[in-house]
Order: structure tokens, then C-alpha cells, then sequence
């Protein structure tokens, strides 16, 4: 027990040490690039949410979340869902204690396939019995007779889903990259999940926190 906690702790005090260490890095790429683009989204949320706190989570002094991946994903996804009070129920948190969660995703590189699928099903305790003991996700046939909304990656796109229903990313057709050097262009995107803190757990206004 003792040494399950010692490990939970290095955990916590690793991830908050490679956040801070990243803390700069929007701001990095804005020097570069001349645009910030978290902070564009940051601001498109707060607009159309002026009655919410929109912040980076936290857990006090040195002790807050990154947010905002870069992430190329060419690879598919199996079925599955992202919901934290579930996916981290044994660890100690503040991201454990939204009551809902979605995820945005900015889409940054001309792709050929690549789309998300989101289905019509919200993650409940139900949802076990359809676990996929091979993968991280779930099996095909929670979602059968679903209704579903397809996102196909366009630049420039902000998309925003609830991450609690069950979703799946199609594998991008490989083309050639020549201006990075690569063999296949990358499905670049920026994403962030975020979650509600309602008022009784903020003492104040509803806040939206994000983190990655």
C-alpha cells in the first residue's frame, strides 16, 4: 500500500514537473509562427462563455496542469472514451472532479482520412460489460444502431465534442511530406480536454478547467 502511494506521488510531482517545464511553449511557437493558437482558442471560449472561469487546472503553487498537446496521429484509435472521474478514479486529481468533459481539437495540417467518429453513446458503468479486455476501449457493439456525427480534419477547424462518448479515429492515407522531410504527412492537430467545475465545488462561478 505504502509503496502504491509512493508511486502515486512521483507521478503527480513528475507530471507537474514536465508541465512546468512546457509552460512556455505556446508562447515559443507564437515567436516562431506569430500566432498563438491556444490562446486564440482560449479566447474564442471565452467569448462565447463570459459567465464561466476559463483557466489551465490546478492545484495550487507549482502545481498546475498543462494543456494543449501538439499531436500527430496517423495511426487509427480503437473505440473508446475519455472520462476522468472514471479513467483516474484511484488517483488523486482535481481532474477527477468535473462533472463533464470534452475535448477540443484545432486541426493544423492538410490530411487525406484521418476523421473522428463520435457516437451517440455516453460512458456509464453499463459500458464495462462492452470493455475490450485486448485494448484500452470498447467493443463494436455498444455502439450498433447509434446515431453518429463524423468530423472530417480541415485546417484551421476548432472542434469541440464531449470526450465521454465513445469515439474513434480513422487511420490517415499515408502521402508524402516533402517540405518536412517526412514520408507521410502528418495529422497535426491541437487539442486539450476541459472540464466543468460547477459552483458548489468552486465556492463561486462555474470553471472551466483544461489540461492535456
Amino acid at each position: 500500500m505504502l509503496g502504491d502511494l509512493t508511486y502515486l506521488l512521483s507521478e503527480k510531482e513528475e507530471y507537474f514537473k514536465v508541465a512546468q517545464s512546457l509552460s512556455g511553449l505556446h508562447q515559443e511557437v507564437a515567436d516562431q509562427t506569430g500566432v498563438n493558437a491556444w490562446e486564440k482558442v482560449i479566447g474564442t471560449l471565452r467569448a462565447l462563455l463570459p459567465d464561466y472561469e476559463i483557466v489551465r487546472a490546478s492545484e495550487g503553487p507549482g502545481k498546475t496542469y498543462f494543456s494543449g498537446n501538439f499531436r500527430a496521429l496517423n495511426d487509427s484509435t480503437c473505440l473508446h472514451c475519455d472520462w476522468t472521474p472514471y479513467d483516474a478514479a484511484t488517483e488523486d486529481w482535481i481532474i477527477n472532479q468535473v462533472t463533464h468533459q470534452a475535448v477540443f481539437n484545432l486541426y493544423m495540417a492538410p490530411v487525406k482520412g484521418g476523421r473522428t467518429w463520435v457516437h451517440d453513446v455516453e460512458w456509464s458503468e453499463e459500458c464495462l460489460n462492452f470493455r475490450d479486455p485486448d485494448t484500452y476501449g470498447y467493443r463494436d457493439e455498444i455502439i450498433h444502431g447509434r446515431q453518429n456525427v463524423v468530423v472530417k480534419p480541415e485546417v484551421g477547424d476548432l472542434w469541440f465534442f464531449n470526450s465521454r462518448n465513445m469515439h474513434q479515429v480513422e487511420k490517415v492515407e499515408p502521402e508524402p511530406c516533402p517540405e518536412l522531410g517526412l514520408p507521410y504527412r502528418p495529422r497535426l492537430c491541437l487539442s486539450s480536454f476541459i472540464g466543468l467545475l460547477p459552483e458548489h465545488k468552486t465556492g463561486g462561478r462555474p470553471r472551466l478547467i483544461l489540461w492535456s
